[in-house]
């Protein structure tokens, strides 16, 4: 093989893939000749394949990557990466997408970001709160969303909209945008004395990462 041979992006990929299937082997054998007791338990095999197991999580991660370029390079589409790996096309895009790369035919990056459906799932969740429903409401948000908002703030919240706008009448129509990376639904909520607008932000995998109570007057933009 030539030199130029060696330094051709063909041949650098193979050589990495070579590197990560190495290592997948070592640390994967490391730890489960461990875990199946193959290998005293006390000590530093333990310890030892207590390492490999965070270089297992490493490589894992190098390999999706270089199968996602893989699959791409054949043709394969961010909607079948995305339910091979049990997440949506935009939440595939978003971790494994290059500089340049598109999550489909004629879409951008921000374009992808869009969730399917938010304008739905944003009335759900507000259903939800205006019958004060937190668990379930809770239900539907990230973690960092979950441990921020627990159920008694979101009773104080619909308690402050109670007491300052009256009873809760309607919901308005949804608008929806992307907004670096998140899908944002506002939402128009008319109470008896004014409105309020309710906005839900949405990550890619479709949990609540956000949800504010905004002026009625407030740009959406």
């Amino acid at each position: 093989m030539s030199d130029s041979e060696d330094n051709a992006p063909g041949a650098a990929d193979a050589a990495d893939r070579q590197v990560m299937a190495w290592t997948l082997k070592t640390n994967a054998e490391l730890a489960v000749s461990v875990l199946m007791g193959d290998r005293e338990t006390g000590g530093e095999p333990v310890l030892a394949a207590l390492a490999a197991s965070r270089g297992l999580a490493r490589v894992v991660d190098d390999i999706q990557r270089s199968l996602v370029r893989q699959a791409r390079n054949r043709g394969l589409s961010w909607a079948a990466i995305g339910e091979m790996l049990h997440v949506t096309r935009q939440a595939a895009f978003q971790r494994f997408g290059g500089p340049g790369e598109t999550a489909g035919p004629g879409d951008t990056p921000e374009a992808a970001a869009l969730l399917p459906g938010a304008a739905e799932e944003a009335l759900r969740v507000l259903a939800l709160f205006t019958e004060q429903r937190w668990e379930e409401m809770r239900s539907r948000f990230d973690a960092r969303m979950a441990q921020a908002a627990p159920a008694d703030l979101l009773r104080t919240v619909w308690q402050k909209a109670d007491r300052e706008r009256g009873a809760f009448r309607t919901m308005g129509t949804p608008s929806v945008r992307a907004v670096s990376g998140y899908t944002v639904v506002d939402v128009p909520m008319a109470y008896e004395r004014g409105e309020l607008l309710r906005r839900v932000a949405f990550n890619a995998d479709g949990q609540v990462a956000g949800f504010f109570a905004l002026p009625a007057e407030t740009e959406r933009s």
